[in-house]
């Protein structure tokens, strides 16, 4: 037998049919059933396989039917839905919303925690030394006004006669430009602030000043008894320690007409700090001995500083 008696298809090797698995040893036992040419419809009609005659609209439903394989809800199913009945209200189609990362914000606050610092640390750093210009050193006129500040160490000095620092000159090796204080108010640190007989007006230089002189010129030939100095920034107010934070002199040599030298070492202290002589000059040399380096913190200023320079006459 070459033809499946089930199917009729063209058999192969093997012992069942390979189109419709029907056995071929049972081939022969199991005639292909036929129907009548008349009742052939060509809407079933196959030369594959036999006929399967309709069920009549009368027949009783099966006594069971298996429940279709569950699975899971597809989008197809609501397509279905809504073709079924067009009335039906469908759900709003879902998003995917991507919750915001965290790590935004905390960017954002970084940047304005750094801004706050930065802002801060130049509030608290740009003081009364931040430098417009830098002039070249020239020699200074005489003070206009001033008053003599007495020596603390030497109650006499108040018989000094008045206006004897305030009509000296003196000349700098250099100065520093001008600048704001901390209420934006204009600064300078002209030669002439220290005989002007105000601590809080200074002279400075910038840098390390070692090694340098300063010349002053009295108003005429004058027997000194003592001459002193504030010897550094002695501004007060504000959170900003001026005196500490510039440059101070510590030791310095007092040099008069005829050679004379005094030295003087100078304390930590925003005092006049004076020192007895005995000597007739008309100018006097004030040479730098040993500069303090700058303070610490924000009060750090690299600039060396004289607040008042104070001569006593005989």
């Amino acid at each position: 037998m070459t033809d499946c008696a089930n199917c009729g298809h063209r058999l192969g090797i093997g012992r069942y049919c390979t189109n419709c698995g029907h056995p071929v040893d049972d081939a022969a036992a199991a005639p292909v059933p036929s129907a009548p040419a008349d009742d052939l419809d060509w809407r079933t009609d196959t030369a594959e396989r036999p006929r399967v005659p309709p069920v009549p609209d009368d027949a009783p439903p099966p006594a069971w039917t298996p429940p279709p394989a569950a699975r899971f809800p597809l989008f197809a199913d609501e397509v279905d839905e809504a073709a079924a009945d067009p009335h039906a209200v469908l759900p709003p189609p879902q998003t995917h919303r991507h919750r915001s990362r965290p790590w935004g914000a905390w960017l954002a606050v970084g940047v304005v925690v750094v801004l706050v610092l930065v802002l801060g640390t130049w509030l608290l750093t740009r003081g009364d030394d931040e430098p417009t210009s830098t002039p070249e050193p020239t020699p200074t006129p005489p003070a206009s006004t001033a008053k003599t500040t007495p020596s603390p160490d030497d109650e006499s000095s108040s018989a000094a006669p008045v206006g004897l620092t305030a009509e000296s000159q003196v000349t700098v090796p250099e100065t520093a430009g001008p600048g704001q204080d901390t209420e934006g108010n204009p600064v300078d640190y002209e030669a002439a602030n220290m005989l002007d007989g105000v601590p809080e007006t200074c002279w400075r230089m910038p840098g390390d000043g070692t090694g340098e002189e300063l010349v002053v010129t009295l108003p005429g030939e004058t027997r000194l008894r003592s001459v002193g100095m504030i010897n550094g920034y002695a501004k007060q107010g504000g959170d900003i320690d001026w005196y500490h934070g510039n440059r101070r002199i510590e030791q310095v040599e007092w040099v008069f007409d005829d050679g004379t030298t005094v030295p003087q070492t100078l304390g930590d202290t925003a005092s006049v700090q004076s020192v007895d002589v005995d000597v007739t000059t008309t100018t006097i040399t004030l040479r730098l001995v040993k500069v303090s380096a700058p303070g610490k913190g924000s009060s750090r200023r690299d600039f060396t500083a004289i607040s008042d320079l104070l001569f006593v006459a005989r």
